[in-house]
């Protein structure tokens, strides 16, 4: 935690569809206690920058009152990983690419899908829509939506017990 502030990344592969939709969503439905206190950030594995989210994904996005079409893509780098207290990847292979790009924070990563579960049913991860129609579009942001209502107690009360317990001196090891 930096500043007082909590960070949350969602990680996929271009940054293009799955992460901005998941990023939106977060932002949405943020208690608006937390609104100003939680940054949250989405990021791809290819490294692309500057690039737009698909058409496809901006239209899911807009059909539920979200706006994603001014986001620009960047790649997962030292930096944010370093200031991220949770980081979700939409994919197996997300979670397994950060877990050996970046060690020292293996614990701060997770599969959205498996997240706060005890069973391994949901370790498929969501499917990347990158190719298909909008339909295809509009069932990942549903799931998407769908995993971030069910994580979003968890994740707020990991939120809430970080904000209140005492920020460590510069120089402290990160919990």
């Amino acid at each position: 935690m930096r500043r007082g502030r909590y960070v949350v990344v969602f990680v996929c592969t271009g940054n293009v569809c799955r992460s901005p939709m998941a990023e939106a969503i977060l932002k949405a439905k943020l208690p608006p206690d937390l609104r100003r206190k939680v940054l949250v950030r989405s990021a791809g594995t290819l490294g692309l920058r500057g690039q737009r989210p698909t058409p496809f994904a901006i239209l899911a996005a807009q059909e539920h009152g979200l706006d994603i079409s001014h986001h620009s893509s960047r790649g997962v780098d030292d930096r944010l990983v370093s200031v991220a207290d949770i980081i979700f990847g939409m994919a197996p292979e997300h979670v397994a690419w950060l877990k050996k790009r970046f060690p020292e924070a293996a614990d701060r990563v997770h599969l959205l899908t498996s997240f706060g579960r005890e069973d391994s049913e949901h370790d498929e991860g969501i499917a990347d829509p990158i190719g298909f129609g909008p339909e295809t579009y509009r069932r990942t942001f549903k799931r998407i939506e769908e995993e971030i209502d069910r994580i979003l107690p968890l994740l707020v009360e990991k939120v809430r017990s970080a904000l209140s317990a005492p920020v460590p001196t510069e120089g402290a090891e990160r919990a």
